[in-house]
């Protein structure tokens, strides 16, 4: 077993090399010293304010988030129609098309989260964050 181990970590180099070369041409190195093209990384955590007094509805079932981006972790999910209150909204991930985040509560609880724009029936908060 210790062979066949020592094997495959030995051809694994080779077989990563191939696979960024099948994927997006030849993979090199940044010269010492130098920063190669920065990795974009996803800020979830957004200022935000209440200075919006309007409310709408979401349109579907919908997960609110800690950040206006999909990939920022999901505080918990709305259903199809619920109230939410409205404090402001700000650019991130486009959904479908839009855009624009609403920073907002669900009517009732104390649950809050950025909810797409292109979810809540009247596009979201018109007050920017």
């Amino acid at each position: 077993m210790r062979k066949s181990l020592r094997g495959a970590l030995l051809t694994l180099p080779g077989v990563v090399a191939a696979a960024l070369i099948g994927v997006g041409g030849i993979a090199t190195a940044a010269p010492a010293g130098t920063q190669a093209d920065p990795v974009r990384t996803l800020d979830c955590s957004h200022p935000h304010s209440n200075k919006d007094s309007a409310s709408g509805r979401t349109t579907t079932v919908l997960r609110y988030r800690t950040g206006p981006h999909t990939n920022c972790t999901a505080l918990g999910q709305a259903a199809r129609g619920t109230l939410i209150y409205y404090h402001c909204w700000t650019s991130g991930e486009s959904v479908g098309g839009v855009s624009t985040w609403t920073w907002g509560r669900v009517a009732g609880t104390q649950r809050e989260g950025w909810f797409s724009d292109k979810y809540l029936d009247d596009g979201g908060s018109t007050k920017k964050c």
